[in-house]
């Protein structure tokens, strides 16, 4: 995916990716405030070899307190250290307990040892840490004292005594929060990849214009399937009306010599409503004061005619086509008042004898179907196709290539993102210029 198509996912997806992040910041956040709070005291210590009488004696008492620093930080964390602390405190601990708070190193090449203690409570935690630097200087003491009472030479100094904390060193709960969000960010981008690969549907006007790279020029709420479905003639004042009258006022120059004169209304899946968004768009550029011509180029399935109320089924396209039937035979006339003319059509269908007609795709491409579009060009300013679906054959490819524009009609949330990817790849391919879309059913009313 490319860095569009990946803005395209996050403004389809974006309450998924907010929920998810909503969700695992309010539950890293309750993990992290439910968790008992821990503490850590520190202290430090420096192990000496008592007060040497010349630079060769420093030397080798260095060496010596470097390598018994080691065994003392062994015996610091030693059980019997430990148990001295408890009987001192009164801790409840065992221990091993103890011995699991402690933590002592000594850094390398020093003779210092640095030691940790963690606990639930602060002034336990500082407790601990200064009994343990009382017993462990204590059994150094007692260690290094020779059998004839002579004093160590070994001296414990606590360099850094343990301080009270004030905060403790964890839950972290900034970084649970930040934890959460950044889970939360990779769940919810995840799960819109997943989703986008498993629906892939076309979800609004934004997503549509991301994938085909044109604008949305009409928005269109109402289904094809109402019982009227010419409003633009017969109810000229509903919202829908107005929605057609929008798509003609965004389709720009019509008509004249730098617009569009010839305009293929095409779909990307089957029952979109092109004939409709055809039959609608006519008439509203006809109530402007264009000359407009219907012509109906689903040979496969025509219905422009029945729409618009005209009843010719063995007249129309392709007759003139087919059987050089005059166009001045097969036009029809709409309504007294408008300057829209239609040429209807009738399917093409096999005979009884196995021959069939010759394909739509065919005609269309005949140098017949190109003298037939002159001498339309010539009776109106402007012409509407209305053409099958660019994914079920190649008839809206053809006619495509020949005419001025495209205006490709989809469906919100039927038309995937591979289909409509398809389609502008099927009008790229014969250099035919897409216009715009119309998108059918969009939520939110007419826009």
């Amino acid at each position: 995916m490319d860095l569009r198509q990946y803005t395209r996912l996050l403004r389809a997806h974006w309450l998924l990716i907010a929920t998810s992040v909503v969700v695992c910041v309010a539950g890293a956040s309750a993990f992290a405030f439910t968790r008992t709070p821990v503490y850590e005291a520190r202290s430090q210590l420096f192990v000496s070899n008592g007060v040497p009488a010349n630079l060769s004696d420093a030397y080798v008492g260095s060496l010596f307190t470097q390598q018994r620093v080691v065994s003392y930080a062994l015996l610091m964390a030693g059980p019997a250290v430990a148990q001295g602390v408890i009987n001192d405190l009164g801790l409840p601990e065992t221990v091993q307990q103890l011995q699991d708070k402690i933590r002592v190193s000594v850094p390398s090449g020093t003779v210092l040892i640095d030691l940790t203690v963690k606990d639930r409570s602060p002034q336990r935690a500082e407790d601990i840490a200064a009994a343990l630097d009382r017993r462990f200087a204590g059994l150094v003491n007692t260690l290094e004292t020779t059998q004839q009472g002579q004093k160590s030479s070994v001296k414990v100094s606590v360099t850094s005594p343990p301080q009270l904390p004030t905060q403790p060193i964890s839950p972290r709960k900034s970084l649970f929060v930040l934890l959460g969000a950044l889970l939360g960010l990779v769940l919810g981008v995840g799960g819109a990849v997943l989703r986008e690969a498993f629906r892939r549907r076309i979800r609004d006007g934004d997503e549509a214009k991301a994938v085909a790279g044109v604008p949305v020029l009409g928005h269109l709420l109402k289904p094809s399937n109402d019982p009227d479905r010419l409003v633009a003639l017969h109810d000229p004042m509903s919202g829908q009306a107005e929605a057609y009258r929008r798509l003609r006022t965004n389709l720009g120059p019509l008509g004249s010599a730098n617009g569009l004169r010839t305009l293929v209304v095409s779909s990307v899946g089957d029952d979109d409503g092109t004939a409709e968004v055809a039959a609608n768009l006519g008439v509203v550029l006809a109530q402007a004061g264009h000359s407009v011509l219907l012509v109906d180029a689903n040979l496969r399935r025509p219905e422009l005619a029945e729409l618009m109320g005209l009843f010719a089924p063995l007249g129309g396209l392709s007759s003139v086509l087919k059987n050089d039937l005059p166009l001045e035979m097969a036009l029809r006339s709409v309504a007294d008042n408008l300057p829209i003319k239609v040429l209807g059509s009738a399917p093409l269908l096999s005979d009884r004898s196995g021959l069939s007609d010759a394909s739509p795709s065919d005609l269309l491409a005949s140098p017949r179907f190109e003298a037939v579009l002159a001498e339309l060009s010539r009776l109106a300013d402007i012409i509407i196709f209305d053409a099958p679906p660019l994914l079920a054959a190649t008839d809206a490819a053809v006619l495509a290539r020949l005419t001025s524009g495209v205006l490709l009609v989809t469906r919100a949330g039927t038309t995937t993102v591979d289909q409509l990817e398809s389609a502008v790849e099927a009008l790229r391919a014969v250099n035919a210029k897409l216009v715009g879309l119309v998108m059918r059913r969009t939520r939110g009313g007419l826009r």
